[in-house]
Order: structure tokens, then C-alpha cells, then sequence
């Protein structure tokens, strides 16, 4: 348990400047609101859910910060859940949003909150590839939880339609992520 928590004290406390990791804003600095309630995950993780948020895309800090901002209080104040469901979201400026963040649980895929982070790209990726600034976040963020303890060492990135009744991430991106070297296909199998 003392390993556990030093584990998780160190999550928290990383630099998120190595080489290995994307820019992260930080929920402060893209105005989150305090979360009502947390459970922590158990690290490391063996998954990466990945979204799509199906609302207009964003290409400024100024217009993700607003998105992620809007998409955090349809989550809390229309679902009524305790925090923005996506643990990162990835705008379309290349930056990568703090949501729930590297240990704490989110409300992103039913049956996959507990063993996984739920990553979102801000836009609809449907008819439309997700740009490759984003998906080269998408991967950042990846290494950089993989060098930083929160996945194991071989991080497997599902797309939420092979393991839930959505259209998530959108049928383009799904596409895209069949090259993606962390990419399973079938979900867990």
C-alpha cells in the first residue's frame, strides 16, 4: 500500500516537460472545475480508451480551454457525474487537457473506467481523419504514461465502439488507429 501511494504521489508531482510527453494543460490553467468525488485507479494500466467528442473542433488554447470547459459541465451538471468523464482530452491546437487526469477513475467507457484511461479528441472524427498533430499527442501521451509507471509497458489502445454501443471515436479515426502500434483489435481480446 506505502509503494502504491508513493507511486501516486509521484504521478502527480511529475514534470510533464520530458521528452516523452505532450504539453499537458493543466485543469487549473484551462479552468476546471473541482471534481465532487474521486476514486483512484489501481496503476499500472493495461488500457487507453479512445473518444471522440462529437462538438466543433478547436485549434487555439483559448477556443480547447472553452470546449473542454463546456464538455466538463455537460458531464457534471446534465449526467451528473462527479468530474469530466475523459481522464486527457486532445485538442485540435496539439495540446493535450487535463481531465481526470493520470489516477483517478473517469466516467468514460461503462465496465473500462477502473483498468483504463479514456483519452477524447475534440471534434467529430466520423467523415474526417483526426489531424497528425493530434494523434502524434495521442502518442506522447502514451510514452509518457508508459516511462511514468501509469501503463504497462505494453499499452493497448481500444477504440470505445469495440467495447461499448457508440459510434466512438468515429468510424475515420477508428481507421486511423488500426496502424497504431498500441492498437488492439477486438478490444480486450
Amino acid at each position: 500500500m506505502i509503494v502504491q501511494l508513493l507511486a501516486i504521489f509521484l504521478i502527480l508531482h511529475v514534470s510533464y516537460t520530458n521528452g516523452d510527453c505532450p504539453n499537458i494543460i493543466s485543469k487549473a490553467a484551462w479552468g476546471g472545475r473541482a471534481t465532487k468525488g474521486i476514486n483512484y485507479l489501481i496503476l499500472p494500466l493495461p488500457y487507453v480508451i479512445i473518444h471522440h467528442t462529437v462538438t466543433p473542433e478547436c485549434y487555439t488554447q483559448s477556443q480547447c480551454s472553452q470546449r473542454v470547459q463546456s464538455i466538463q459541465s455537460y458531464h457534471m451538471d446534465t449526467l451528473g457525474w462527479n468530474d469530466i468523464g475523459y481522464n486527457f482530452i486532445i485538442g485540435g491546437d496539439g495540446n493535450v487537457y487535463e481531465g481526470a487526469g493520470w489516477t483517478k477513475e473517469g466516467a468514460h467507457t461503462l465496465g473500462f473506467n477502473k483498468n483504463s484511461l479514456g483519452v477524447a479528441f475534440i471534434g467529430n472524427f466520423e467523415d474526417k481523419n483526426a489531424s497528425n498533430q493530434m494523434v502524434e499527442a495521442a502518442h506522447k501521451l502514451f510514452r509518457c504514461g508508459v516511462s511514468n509507471g501509469v501503463f504497462r509497458d505494453n499499452i493497448r489502445a481500444i477504440a470505445a465502439r469495440e467495447v461499448s454501443q457508440t459510434l466512438s471515436p468515429g468510424y475515420r479515426l477508428a481507421k486511423q488507429m488500426e496502424s497504431w502500434p498500441e492498437w488492439i483489435h477486438g478490444g480486450t481480446n
